[in-house]
């Protein structure tokens, strides 16, 4: 990645608490949209492991809270607007490197979730097609570590 000319703090901060405070409309920050070619492939809800650790609880925990709260429903709605997934990528952090993954493509409140390698992860990101047509990441992985 190159360096971010002007680092990593979040500068709409200000603007954000700002906006959260009025009593008028709703807003969500979107984590991330991924582009190919210009095009949007998928709507992205990047969630850290703060434990360090992706157990069978937390990724219920963090499906369920995507699923049932206002800024799950919102960016359901708008990766259908845009014809792409919806995807929570849970994530553990060691030394200051991504160390594991574990997706999910939240089609409904239970939908599996994949765990992943870093390499995992990057080959299936790499692989999402630029139409809906999306292939689930068990399908399209090998093992890359």
């Amino acid at each position: 990645m190159r360096p971010r000319r002007h680092g990593w703090n979040d500068k709409a901060a200000p603007y954000k608490a700002w906006r959260y405070t009025w009593d008028h409309g709703a807003v969500h920050d979107v984590d991330q949209i991924e582009y190919r070619d210009g095009l949007p492939i998928a709507v992205l809800e990047l969630t850290a492991a703060t434990t360090g650790q992706i157990d069978e609880d937390l990724k219920e925990a963090v499906a369920s809270r995507i699923w049932n709260q206002f800024s799950g429903r919102k960016l359901r709605r708008l990766a259908q607007a845009l014809r792409v997934p919806m995807v929570i990528v849970l994530y553990t952090v060691c030394d200051d490197q991504v160390a594991a993954f574990s997706i999910c493509d939240l089609k409904s409140e239970d939908s599996p979730w994949v765990d992943l390698s870093p390499g995992q992860y990057r080959q299936w990101l790499s692989s999402l097609p630029h139409t809906s047509g999306y292939t689930a990441a068990a399908d399209t992985t090998t093992d890359t570590r």
